[in-house]
């Protein structure tokens, strides 16, 4: 089955016209999806991805990657988020893009109170 795709969000410039109605950007989270995994396109730019353990428990994330020009092949698999934490990462299309070269990053998390935003920075 496909991965359920989650779109990075875009925030808000250090140079907003004051006169704008929204001064701060509010940040969709979603539930990551422990049946299907999630995917992430990259869009060439780099992407911070968030986590938040809504759990009681600590619960893990693995995020799949792809060799890079610079020799790293090697997965980040089951890292822990303590509860009620928040947990972040940067990354950048080489290396992290799924194996087929998609342009895809996928994650999987151990239980469904983990919660995921993706920003485009």
């Amino acid at each position: 089955m496909a991965a359920t795709a989650i779109a990075p969000q875009d925030v808000l410039g250090a140079y907003v016209s004051e006169g704008a109605t929204a001064q701060l950007t509010t940040l969709t989270w979603t539930a990551i999806d422990i049946a299907n995994t999630n995917s992430v396109t990259m869009t060439g730019r780099k992407v911070l991805f968030l986590f938040r353990n809504d759990d009681v428990a600590t619960q893990t994330v693995t995020i799949t990657s792809s060799e890079n020009p610079w020799g790293r092949s090697a997965n980040i698999t089951t890292e822990d988020v303590a509860a009620s934490a928040y947990a972040a990462r940067m990354f950048e299309p080489p290396g992290w893009e799924n194996a087929l070269g998609s342009r895809q990053i996928i994650l999987t998390a151990s239980d469904a109170d983990m919660y995921f935003a993706a920003i485009n920075l």
